[in-house]
């Protein structure tokens, strides 16, 4: 009895070990499995934080405080023009007053110089100085007797011209020379003695005559030219000279020539060159005034209008400072809000990191609790072995004839050994349908890629709107796209490895559990042929493998909690993402709309700034013809 009971226990200890090796690689592929969702848990963890610093880069380095200082910077290039304008328009509007009060006094000046020319004394004002009213004598008198010379040459050729036809016209000529000349006997002695001595030197006398006098002309000729030249105008000590020589040589030549009938001609026409002259004078002195008093007007309208857009601009300018202060106090209370919306997302980030973070440290505490129990356990186990294989080497001997009789036993035991055997056949469908999951993340990251793309393509979009609407920022959005490309070959270098890792991991895996499998089977085999006695023996270690079986459902209960935990964790996550990315939606339409309202605003203000422009040429223009018209 003692035999057979020991031999009882022997089988059930073997039973038990057996169990308690199936439990041992069930709990190994257990702890495998969780020790690959912990670092799949981790990988996440790690994107998440690598995500949350490049958003907080990205918000630091945002668009919008960049915008934020461009409009800072734009707003003091604007204040500086203004301010540079305004300086401008008072230095033009002092030129232009002064250029007003010279053309007032300058106007004065030529009415008080018309009335006194009026009154009889502008001539005396004039000419002042004795030389200018010598030179302006000299010439006046010249021109007199110039014309009356001409007038008599044109006589003489004539009469000339009729004696030679007829002597009747010869006698009446004479005749009439001799009344004409009646009063001038003196002055012309020797004409009339040369006409009253013969008829046949009448030609000759009239000829000499007409040289003398055609040399006088050519004389005074050249007297006028020297006169009224530009050498005698500025030196009029010189004319002054040559006039009273010309005076000495020929004190009266037009007396000595032909009498007072050209002297009376000189006269009228030194009276008729005077009067014309005062005519032009008048004339000339009306149309300058009238020009003078029309720039004064137009000067007038145009500062008034240069007023009136001076205040224009100071009050456009005022408003335009407004609207700038209130856009720029609104931008910091969004640029505030969002911040503190941000914020308070990352802090809810952060909780929800932690609490991923405690939930991996307990797991990873019970783990090792659990661990450690089960290495005692099997201590304990290795202690009652060796105890019993002490034993089953006393006892082999006498079982040697049991066999035969076990063997049928055993078939059955084959049996439930192939039993266990789909058992791990299930396990591995089960490592399957885990590898089948693991491509379904994988075809969700694809998917979130292509979602990147089409993200990244309609940045794109955006960009080339922003190209169209403002060539300052391409280059920006050039090193973005740079950017972009470059995390998105990141992203797909990670994901390449991460597959390539996963999948080596499972190929990994499933060659250590065909291993296993093979090592199981060669074992059980061993063990068939080895510790058919031992069945017996280890019949009562079945309660010890209930109590193992109940530790193993137990882990099997905290298992499916820590699943639940685990997909909590990537539901908050995936949450979390979602609205990240909402918020990153929302932002670059803000800003779009802010670049939008932006373009705007500057294309207002290049309006505002050629309008200036033109107004400040007109200015330039009206300035420099005033200039020269002083």
């Amino acid at each position: 009895m003692a035999q057979a009971l020991s031999e009882e226990e022997f089988h059930r200890m073997q039973a038990q070990l057996l169990e308690l090796r199936t439990q041992n690689y069930q709990l190994s592929d257990d702890l495998r499995k969780n020790t690959a969702e912990l670092n799949v848990v981790r990988l996440k963890t790690v994107t998440l934080e690598k995500d949350y610093i490049k958003a907080q880069k990205a918000l630091n380095k945002s668009k919008k405080a960049q915008e934020m200082d461009a409009l800072l910077s734009e707003n003091e290039m604007l204040q500086g023009k203004l301010h540079s304008q305004e300086d401008d328009f008072r230095l033009q509007n002092s030129t232009l007053m002064q250029e007003l009060s010279k053309l007032c006094t300058q106007i004065e000046e030529l009415q008080h110089e018309n009335k006194e020319q009026k009154d009889g004394k502008g001539l005396q004002a004039e000419f002042s100085s004795p030389i200018s009213i010598s030179v302006d004598g000299e010439l006046l008198r010249l021109q007199a007797e110039n014309a009356a010379l001409q007038k008599k040459m044109t006589a003489l050729q004539e009469r000339h011209e009729s004696e030679i036809k007829s002597p009747r016209g010869a006698q009446v000529s004479e005749t009439k020379a001799s009344e004409t000349d009646g009063p001038a006997d003196t002055n012309g002695v020797q004409l009339r003695s040369d006409i009253s001595e013969s008829r046949e030197d009448s030609a000759a006398g009239t000829n000499d005559r007409l040289e003398q006098a055609e040399a006088k002309c050519a004389k005074l000729e050249q007297r006028v030219t020297e006169l009224s030249g530009p050498a005698v105008r500025t030196t009029g000590l010189v004319m002054k000279q040559d006039a009273l020589r010309w005076s000495a040589l020929c004190p009266n030549p037009i007396t000595q020539c032909f009498g007072p009938e050209v002297e009376l001609h000189t006269e009228v026409e030194e009276k008729r060159l005077l009067k014309e002259q005062l005519q032009a004078l008048e004339s000339s002195k009306q149309a300058d005034i009238t020009q003078l008093q029309e720039e004064i007007a137009k000067l007038s309208d145009k500062l008034k209008k240069k007023q009136d857009s001076f205040l224009r601009l100071q009050g456009e300018k005022e408003a335009l400072y407004n609207d700038s202060r209130t856009k720029i106090d609104e931008i910091h209370q969004r640029k505030e809000e969002e911040l503190k919306s941000l914020n308070i997302c990352i802090q809810k980030l952060q909780g929800d990191l932690l609490s991923a973070n405690q939930s991996v440290g307990e797991m990873k505490e019970q783990l090792q609790s659990r661990q450690k129990e089960h290495e005692l356990v099997l201590h304990t186990l290795r202690d009652q072995i060796q105890t019993v294989k002490t034993q089953e080497i006393n006892l082999l001997r006498d079982q040697n004839m049991a066999l035969n009789v076990e063997l049928q036993q055993r078939r059955t035991e084959q049996e439930s050994f192939l039993a266990q055997r789909d058992d791990l056949n299930s396990q591995l469908q089960e490592v399957n349908r885990a590898s089948s999951r693991l491509l379904e993340q994988l075809t969700e990251m694809d998917q979130w890629k292509d979602r990147l793309q089409q993200e990244l393509e309609e940045a794109k979009k955006t960009a080339d709107k922003r190209k169209a609407m403002l060539d300052e920022l391409a280059l920006e959005i050039i090193t973005e796209k740079s950017r972009h490309k470059e995390e998105l070959s990141d992203v797909r270098l990670r994901h390449e490895k991460e597959v390539l890792g996963v999948r080596a991991r499972y190929e990994k895996e499933l060659r250590v559990l065909h291993e296993d499998k093979n090592r199981t089977e060669e074992g059980i085999r061993s063990q068939l042929r080895d510790e058919k006695a031992r069945n017996k023996e280890l019949e009562g270690l079945q309660q010890c493998v209930e109590e193992l079986q109940a530790q193993v459902q137990s882990m099997e209960d905290t298992k499916g909690w820590f699943e639940r935990r685990l997909k909590d964790a990537e539901e908050s996550m995936e949450k979390s993402r979602l609205e990240h990315q909402e918020i990153t939606e929302n932002l670059q339409k803000e800003h779009s709309l802010q670049l939008e309202g932006k373009a705007s605003d500057i294309d207002g203000v290049k309006l505002q700034l050629t309008e200036v422009e033109k107004e400040r040429d007109v200015h330039i223009e009206t300035i420099g013809k005033l200039k020269q018209v002083n």
